[in-house]
């Protein structure tokens, strides 16, 4: 599947520079209290510099790209941490690609500020990419929106994702620990009909719904049903190459929660991405170190797809 083209001008404009665009716009924000007004916004800036990198060398297998990509977690887990934590809890924030890190203390002067749903899908998929779900499980419980003031479809996937990734039911102090797979099968398919009420209530079809196509994606996952995954995952890019066709952002052309899906499937099913795309770039999906041998999930993936071979050392 092609993705769509930006113009150069974005491109160029996230490309150049950035270095000492990010140092300077970091030192700025720093001169008063960071939140997650601020944490989100710097996530963005990252994933347009890695939409951009994109671009000029869409396999994203570099040094520089995996950086990119981690600074863009810690940003957007910043914003969960201080969505979830501020004023009541200690934490700390890094962003290691500046050398930066802030400490907030429990008790401090200021009032909570809540992070929208989009942000807090964001900073999980970026979460999932990196490896770094399960760390911050506590925080993204904490700021997500509760089942009763959901208010968007895209609330029912993040119940999802939680129920899957982490094995986190919600609210339900009974449930089982870790859930079984008709648990969690169950929780995603009370959010996919939450997602259809809420269109019918409206008078709407949610069938193209990113949020409803991600969530089908994730129960194929989670029942191991490859077929209905991968149909799911290329209507989701798909949609996701719509939207983008009418976007001025480099970050558009790496859609998180596609990415996230891939990744999550390569990971934990070694299925490989049926759609061969720019979109998903190999080595993010697999989370290879950019110049680390072939893990073994690669080769578990290569064997069961009979895509490729991996050679002894040396050969």
């Amino acid at each position: 599947m092609e993705r769509h083209v930006l113009d150069e001008a974005p491109v160029s404009a996230a490309l150049d520079g950035f270095d000492r665009r990010i140092g300077g716009l970091v030192r700025s924000l720093s001169s008063e209290r960071l939140t997650a007004n601020d944490w989100s916004p710097l996530a963005g800036e990252f994933l347009d510099h890695l939409g951009a990198l994109s671009v000029r060398h869409p396999a994203l297998d570099t040094p520089q790209a995996e950086a990119v990509l981690r600074a863009a977690e810690q940003a957007a887990t910043g914003a969960v941490a201080f969505a979830a934590y501020f004023p009541g809890h200690p934490f700390t924030v890094s962003l290691d690609y500046v050398n930066f890190g802030v400490s907030y203390d429990a008790g401090a002067d200021g009032s909570p500020v809540p992070l929208g749903s989009s942000d807090w899908l964001d900073a999980f998929c970026l979460a999932v990419l990196t490896g770094t779900a399960e760390r911050h499980r506590e925080a993204f419980y904490h700021a997500r929106n509760s089942r009763e003031d959901a208010r968007f479809p895209v609330d029912a996937l993040a119940d999802g994702l939680m129920a899957y990734v982490l094995g986190d039911l919600g609210d339900d102090e009974d449930a089982d620990y870790p859930p079984t797979e008709a648990q969690v099968l169950a929780a995603i398919d009370g959010g996919l009909a939450w997602i259809r009420a809420f269109g019918a209530e409206l008078g709407r079809d949610v069938g193209g719904r990113s949020d409803y196509l991600a969530l089908l994606g994730l129960r194929a996952l989670a029942a191991g049903d490859r077929e209905a995954f991968d149909a799911a995952l290329g209507r989701l890019l798909r949609t996701n190459r719509a939207f983008g066709e009418i976007s001025a952002q480099p970050r558009s052309l790496l859609p998180l929660t596609p990415l996230a899906l891939a990744a999550l499937a390569y990971r934990r099913r070694g299925w490989s991405p049926a759609v061969d795309s720019d979109y998903l770039p190999r080595a993010v999906i697999t989370g290879r170190k950019a110049s680390g041998p072939a893990s073994r999930a690669d080769m578990v993936a290569a064997l069961r797809s009979g895509a490729e071979l991996f050679g002894r050392p040396g050969e």
